[in-house]
């Protein structure tokens, strides 16, 4: 909704909102107790929500009574089910402004549509911020992306990993729930699992195997092969080196594929990583990269959407576009 739009709109409640889930990874281990103590000081509204059916229920709560400023303390997983829900909206509807804080395992939407820090600081930022009528000033608009195979229904978020990393994610997935200790089940589980899992399948000492696909991302390309690395996303990647993308448009629907078979792989993956694209890494070569407004491919038989897996027919096309904007409070 247009800053205009929303002006017109009829007032809604403007007491703040903090949703938790207790059960995401960092938020189970006291940061919920904590989060929800500081918020009721500051007379925000508290929802802990265990389940998807209570956590559509809040966003509906939150949609009918116009709750302007939402905060959620949750792990990739419920962020993105949130944004699902308010990005199907119909066009032009009322909505809230979210505030991301960190309180999932690995935490990349958090961490990219937050200025950073600890979740307590920023929460505590923000709610000043609404107690002092200064919310809006740090309020941003940030594009989602949509991914589609009929009869399924749209899904919404913000990154998708497909091909060897859709299998390594699942792979990291199982290898967390029967781990155990730090490497298996502690903080450090997923960057080690994928570390060792990708690490394998990327060197092709795994049995994970590369997918024949179909890729047309229109004016930016098309690859018909053995596909070892696919990603998408609407985030910006400004922290850190992680940025693997020729395009540094961060409001647009970014895509890179690397074929199995592509040149110079090794001696090019730190430009790959990094976004550095030369001239030479063309789809002639193993490699697409750039923006493009969508994308279609066939030979999928699964994805990963903000780190949740989910299965696709491979004869069918899977569409990867830019979905609506949503609006996010930066502290």
């Amino acid at each position: 909704m247009s800053p205009s739009a929303r002006a017109s709109a009829p007032a809604g409640v403007s007491t703040p909102c903090l949703i938790v889930n207790p059960r995401s990874f960092r938020a189970a281990r006291g940061l919920a107790g904590q989060a929800s103590a500081l918020a009721r000081k500051h007379g925000a509204d508290v929802i802990a929500v265990d389940g998807p059916e209570a956590l559509t229920a809040a966003v509906d709560a939150i949609l009918a009574r116009r709750q302007q400023r939402v905060m959620l303390l949750a792990g990739d997983g419920t962020v993105r089910a949130v944004v699902d829900q308010l990005a199907a909206l119909p066009t032009g509807a009322w909505i809230p402004d979210l505030l991301v804080l960190p309180g999932g395992r690995t935490n990349l939407t958090a961490t990219d549509l937050a200025a950073g820090g600890a979740a307590l600081s920023m929460l505590r930022r923000a709610l000043l911020a609404a107690d002092s009528q200064r919310w809006e000033a740090g309020v941003v608009e940030r594009r989602t992306l949509c991914i589609e195979q009929t009869p399924a229904p749209p899904r919404h978020g913000f990154w998708v990993g497909a091909a060897v990393i859709d299998s390594v994610i699942r792979r990291t997935h199982a290898y967390r729930a029967r781990g155990a200790g730090v490497s298996g089940a502690g903080p450090w589980s997923t960057v080690s699992s994928l570390l060792r899992l990708g690490t394998l399948a990327v060197r092709g000492r795994s049995d994970i195997r590369s997918p024949m696909l179909d890729i047309d991302a229109g004016p930016t390309g098309r690859l018909h092969d053995r596909v070892r690395l696919l990603v998408a996303t609407t985030l910006h990647h400004r922290k850190g080196l992680f940025d693997p993308y020729a395009s540094r448009n961060g409001d647009d629907l970014r895509l890179t594929a690397v074929t199995s078979g592509a040149a110079h792989f090794w001696r090019w993956l730190p430009r790959v990583l990094t976004g550095r694209f030369s001239l030479d890494m063309t789809p002639a070569r193993g490699f697409l990269s750039g923006s493009c407004e969508s994308v279609q491919i066939i030979g999928l038989a699964g994805y990963s959407l903000d780190g949740e897996a989910y299965d696709t027919d491979p004869a069918r096309p899977v569409v990867i576009r830019r979905g609506p904007r949503l609006r996010f409070f930066v502290p």
